[in-house]
């Protein structure tokens, strides 16, 4: 049952690390990955886990699925940032 959702997380964290860690940060625009990594792992989804595992008691298959909701949760952010094209940035410079 783990490698079933570790075949869906795959999905995101293919699609996530070709933007944020290829595209983006080959232009220069490593911040947005920086703050968007921080702020799905450490505001939503390990506080999400934490309450899960300690609070709710929920089985080990449950709080895994849930541990690895960071990429699908990350995916929307991503697509609208790339899409906004807010990203590219004139990296040459002109020598003379």
């Amino acid at each position: 049952m783990m490698l079933y959702i570790c075949s869906y997380y795959m999905i995101g964290k293919s699609i996530n690390s070709t933007v944020v860690a290829g595209i983006f940060c080959a232009d220069g625009d490593t911040k947005f990955g920086f703050i968007c990594d921080a702020i799905t792992m450490w505001l939503i989804i390990i506080p999400l886990g934490a309450f899960a595992a300690f609070i709710l008691q929920l089985p080990v298959l449950t709080v895994y699925f849930l541990l690895n909701l960071d990429e699908l949760v990350k995916l929307p952010a991503v697509y609208r940032h790339y899409k906004q094209y807010k990203w590219v940035k004139n990296l040459t410079t002109n020598q003379q």
